[in-house]
C-alpha cells in the first residue's frame, strides 16, 4: 500500500524561476529513483507539497526536505496510507500560483490560513482539490 504526505512551508525569500527549476530538476532525479510522485504548489513564498510512495521513502524524503534551509515553518498537514496515488505519473508536478489563485485556495482549505485548525482530511478534500487544480493548470 502506498502512503501520502502533505506539508506546508514558507520559503526564506521569494524563489526565482531559476531556483524553482533547480528544485524541480533535483526532485525529478531523486523522486524517479525512489518511485515517489507528487505535486508542488508555490505562491509568493508559500509552498504546499504532496509526496506519494512507499512510506519509509516518503518519510525519509520529508525529513530531508525538513532540513532544507531554503524554507522554514514546515508543517505536516496530512499523512496516511492510500489505496492509489493521486499523482501517479508526476515525479513532481509543479505550479506557481498567482495571489488570487492562492486566495481562492484558502477558501477551500482553511488550514492554509489557519494551519493549527482541526480541519478533517478524511474526505480527501486536500487531495481532490490539489489534483483538480493541477489537472487544470499544470506544467512540467
Amino acid at each position: 500500500m502506498d502512503y501520502t504526505l502533505v506539508y506546508l512551508s514558507s520559503s526564506v525569500g521569494l524563489l526565482s524561476e531559476d531556483e524553482i527549476s533547480g528544485i524541480l530538476a533535483q526532485s525529478h532525479a531523486n523522486n524517479g529513483s525512489l518511485n515517489i510522485t507528487g505535486i508542488l504548489l508555490y505562491c509568493n513564498g508559500s509552498i504546499i507539497q504532496v509526496l506519494e510512495g512507499e512510506k519509509g521513502k516518503v518519510e525519509a524524503l520529508y525529513n530531508t526536505i525538513a532540513r532544507d534551509t531554503r524554507h522554514k515553518n514546515l508543517l505536516r498537514l496530512f499523512s496516511a496510507e492510500i489505496e492509489q496515488r493521486s499523482f501517479p505519473d508526476w515525479l513532481m508536478g509543479y505550479r506557481t500560483l498567482a495571489s488570487h489563485e492562492f486566495d481562492h485556495l484558502q477558501e477551500f482549505l482553511p488550514f492554509v490560513s489557519n494551519p493549527l485548525s482541526a480541519a478533517s482530511n478524511k474526505d480527501g478534500a486536500v487531495m481532490g482539490l490539489l489534483k483538480s487544480f493541477y489537472k487544470n493548470n499544470h506544467r512540467n
